[in-house]
């Protein structure tokens, strides 16, 4: 949906807690101003590095669960499209097992979406650089993949016929590191002693695609907060120099808690500083309301949906109450919608909202383990006070 809102239902859905589309990219807002005072925004900031870098880039964008990191690296994406510079999207949530990934998964897909770029633009591949994968991805668990076809046509020079089935055959690697449990470990151990083989193929098919294509590829890795832990630990701390040796442009969204941990002190060795994206500023020190922060979430949330669908002051209680988060500040309106919606209203009242309130911190206790209550204490506060 890319309309503004005509209904609570239309709220609902338009307020699902994720990051806007390419479609849906009228309803931006500005927020960097009331961030940390700057006059561009952070997808500027990264677009700007990435096109004036004379070096590989390495750029990792820091920041709290719901500030807005992937509505940023999804305006960053619109941003290089338009300026016609190629790049190669990972979305974590979408394309690797969340809760049992490595860095070979990662290697693996990514040469996958490389090589499926190319086919799309219809980029020339050098039948060296397939055969280099295949020979590298060919274990005794992948052997029945590769069809013969491929090296039919690999023989034959056809490049666009052997590229359609080398995708097929990968396509089934990564389905099966994925999905395939009782599979995957016995996989990347026989894909691991071959990894480096892998980096050395990947960074000559990017150098053979960069001589074809306006501006050299960029690479960009969402979402790896939604992942389990110890497996984005283990990628930023034990196999960081791995990915880094890929020789493009690199944008990896990294968990806030992950970069502050202190066996993650090396990723300064392999990463610029950060880009922080804070949160949207919505109280003084002294706990009073900061109104520019307050007039900008409004303004956000006034390009979805029109005034009347709020009765006074509801608007202004969510903002205060989600502490400048705008993933909270869109669960509780779309909540709140439904819920105005189930009582047959055709507006959210200050008595729906205050039951949203209540359900979503009933909800965030629930959520928490022993351990993180005291850490969260404040952002809860700032709901429930």
């Amino acid at each position: 949906m890319n309309e503004k809102a005509t209904s609570l239902i239309d709220i609902f859905n338009l307020f699902t807690p994720k990051p806007l589309t390419f479609k849906q990219r009228a309803f931006y807002q500005k927020t960097a101003s009331v961030r940390d005072g700057s006059s561009y925004e952070f997808h500027d900031y990264l677009f700007k590095h990435i096109k004036e870098s004379n070096t590989h880039s390495r750029l990792l964008v820091i920041g709290h669960g719901g500030c807005g990191k992937s509505t940023e690296l999804q305006m960053l994406i619109s941003k290089l499209s338009y300026d016609d510079i190629p790049s190669i999207n990972v979305e974590a949530r979408d394309d690797l097992d969340l809760y049992n990934f490595t860095y070979i998964d990662l290697f693996i897909l990514i040469v996958e979406r490389m090589v499926q770029y190319a086919s799309d633009k219809k980029l020339k591949i050098n039948k060296k650089i397939l055969l280099a994968f295949q020979t590298a991805l060919s274990t005794k668990t992948t052997q029945e993949y590769w069809d013969k076809d491929f090296m039919i046509g690999i023989d034959a020079e056809i490049s666009a016929s052997a590229t359609v089935f080398f995708l097929k055959a990968i396509a089934k690697i990564t389905s099966s590191l994925k999905m395939a449990s009782g599979l995957k470990e016995e996989l990347r151990q026989e894909i691991k002693p071959r990894i480096y083989d892998i980096i050395e193929a990947l960074n000559a098919l990017i150098e053979h695609l960069n001589e074809q294509v306006s501006h050299p590829i960029v690479i960009i890795i969402d979402g790896l907060e939604k992942c389990r832990q110890e497996c984005v630990r283990k990628l930023f701390v034990e196999d960081i120099a791995s990915i880094s040796a890929i020789n493009a442009h690199l944008v990896i969204a990294c968990p806030i808690a992950v970069y502050r941990s202190a066996d993650a002190a090396g990723l300064s060795s392999y990463f610029i500083s950060p880009v922080v994206i804070p949160m949207i500023r919505t109280h003084n020190q002294d706990g009073s309301n900061y109104q520019d922060g307050i007039d900008v979430i409004r303004e956000l949330i006034l390009k979805r949906a029109d005034i009347s669908f709020f009765e006074e002051g509801v608007l202004e209680e969510t903002i205060v109450k989600s502490g400048g988060s705008l993933r909270d500040t869109c669960y509780i309106l779309s909540n709140s919608a439904f819920e105005a919606h189930m009582r047959g209203s055709y507006s959210i009242d200050m008595d729906t909202l205050k039951y949203t309130l209540q359900k979503y911190v009933s909800e965030v206790f629930l959520r928490i383990h022993d351990i993180y209550i005291a850490t969260s204490q404040i952002s809860i506060l700032i709901i429930v006070v």
